[in-house]
């Protein structure tokens, strides 16, 4: 049984009254519900919202994070996450969706009718209700991708989707971002291709895309590991005339774009979601109002800029 907290107000004045931080000195256990948990994007996304626990805890208010992982890849291993998270008796829920469409049934079927406070850290769900919608402008960076492809390739070139996503609200968006731009800029956009998300996938795809399309110069990807295998693949066959952009960043990646293997990056801060997702959290569970939405906007790294991104917990694993 979930307790009954004393409104956040009355808690704050009874606390100065006391001489004590107007805070509750109450303990709180929030779900985080990952997707491919295990990657760098979502671990550093976790360090964030350690980050912000370990603040509210100096503040007297202890925040119990359980983090789940998805089973990396398997949005049915996330619904599943989501009902055991349920079961536990978690009293917040912050969440990384892997499907903005199957992801959302748990939360407006279980979550939203017992009135559980849901904060979103990225991607977003075409259902359901939550408090807080932190996202990427994933628009304008896949824009951004386009610019610099652009900038990158003979004009009027074919340029081409590798969509691993169709589910993915953000990923459409920065494809339609790209797909628009590029298409502004004069370039020939080629119809999307579709794969799984996966190192070899990104491989075996760009490999049968040469054979198909042989005459194509830019690709575009939602996520690096996908742009790594492609890398692969054109390295083996020697076409340094084709250039990649893609979304995301892990050290593999980092080197690549360093190495001329990849053109580009767009670099999102999932640190800052993971710590601004606790803090909405912590707000709206202590009675207070938090911000409905945050938009954060996207850095490009490239190789003339990468020593800007040295640093950056995506590739050092810190904080």
């Amino acid at each position: 049984m979930r307790r009954r907290l004393l409104p956040a107000v009355l808690v704050a004045g009874i606390l100065g009254l006391a001489g004590i931080p107007a805070f509750a000195q109450e303990k709180y256990t929030v779900g985080y519900s990952q997707f491919w948990g295990t990657n760098p994007f979502l671990v550093t996304m976790a360090n964030g919202a350690r980050k912000a626990a370990a603040e509210w805890k100096e503040k007297g208010v202890e925040v119990d994070l359980i983090f789940t992982n998805g089973g990396d890849t398997d949005t049915t291993r996330q619904v599943a996450d989501l009902e055991d998270l349920y079961a536990q008796g978690i009293e917040g829920l912050i969440l990384f969706p892997g499907d903005s469409i199957v992801v959302a049934e748990p939360v407006k079927n279980i979550y939203n009718p017992q009135n559980i406070p849901v904060v979103i850290t990225d991607i977003g769900l075409q259902s359901g209700s939550w408090d807080t919608f932190i996202i990427t402008d994933n628009y304008a960076g896949g824009e951004s991708a386009a610019e610099y492809m652009a900038k990158n390739v003979p004009a009027g070139a074919k340029v081409i989707t590798f969509d691993h996503a169709p589910g993915n609200d953000n990923a459409q968006n920065r494809q339609r971002g790209f797909e628009d731009k590029a298409k502004a800029l004069g370039l020939d956009v080629q119809p999307e291709k579709f794969l799984k998300l996966s190192l070899e996938e990104g491989r075996k795809l760009m490999e049968d895309t040469l054979v198909a399309v042989p005459d194509i110069k830019g690709v575009f990807f939602f996520n690096q590991v996908v742009a790594q295998g492609a890398a692969a693949a054109l390295e083996a066959a020697g076409r340094t005339d084709v250039k990649l952009v893609s979304f995301d960043l892990d050290p593999v990646s980092y080197q690549a774009v360093k190495d001329g293997k990849i053109l580009a990056l767009v670099v999102q801060d999932p640190f800052k979601m993971g710590y601004e997702g606790v803090n909405a959290m912590v707000t709206k569970l202590q009675g207070g109002k938090p911000v409905e939405r945050m938009d954060i906007p996207t850095r490009l790294l490239t190789k003339d800029n990468a020593a800007e991104f040295a640093n950056d917990p995506q590739i050092t694993g810190g904080q």
